[in-house]
């Protein structure tokens, strides 16, 4: 659950990771990489493992190399050094330094959206439909592959039609997991906020926590 939330973050920052570009993803990527972004999700996850279908929902903002993501009882808080993983239900809280690394992609949007040019390859772009409905599709497939590669194998990304606006997505796990998002109340603001924002603040957890602190 925990991975599936955070992967869902990486929508908006895979698509800054591309190299050749189509107009639209484009667009879409420097809209991005100016503003602090806000949107809202729902996904469903169907296993290669078995026929169980995962679902939740929640919000994300983004902005810079920073994120604060919210759903399905987690809060993930990134100032863009630290990660905070917060699970209010079980009173547990997991902390760890984020890096550079390739299978940190796909836990951290703020590298994706940093590392412009080094993670993602747009390998195809052009009409689709997603959710019943006709939209412009963007195909991402990651640089690294193999071994040491993040999760992510395959990364569609979907536009309302003849525009930048981001619908939704569909994220390909290496072991065959397929991910589906659909975005919604997707919205831009200026960079206003400081890191300190997306800073969780430990003590606003009481001594009930077990913290797990991986520094």
């Amino acid at each position: 659950m925990r991975k599936t939330i955070i992967i869902l973050a990486a929508l908006l920052a895979a698509s800054v990771c591309a190299d050749a570009k189509s107009k639209i993803l484009e667009r879409f990527i420097d809209k991005v990489s100016s503003s602090l972004v806000s949107f809202d999700y729902s996904f469903s996850l169907q296993s290669s493992k078995s026929k169980a279908k995962m679902t939740g929902e929640g919000n994300v903002k983004i902005q810079g190399n920073s994120f604060m993501l919210e759903g399905n009882g987690l809060e993930v808080w990134c100032d863009g050094s630290t990660r905070w993983t917060v699970d209010r239900m079980s009173e547990e809280a997991l902390v760890e330094y984020v890096d550079d690394s390739a299978d940190s992609y796909a836990t951290n949007p703020a590298l994706m959206i940093s590392a412009v040019d080094s993670a993602f390859t747009e390998v195809s772009s052009g009409a689709s439909k997603f959710q019943g409905k006709v939209a412009d599709e963007s195909v991402l497939s990651p640089k690294v592959k193999g071994k040491y590669s993040m999760d992510i194998s395959r990364l569609k990304l979907f536009f309302k039609t003849g525009t930048a606006e981001l619908i939704g997505a569909e994220v390909k796990l290496n072991d065959g997991s397929v991910s589906e998002f659909v975005i919604k109340n997707l919205s831009y603001s200026d960079k206003t906020e400081k890191k300190e924002s997306f800073r969780f603040d430990e003590k606003t957890l009481d001594n009930s926590y077990v913290i797990t602190d991986l520094r």
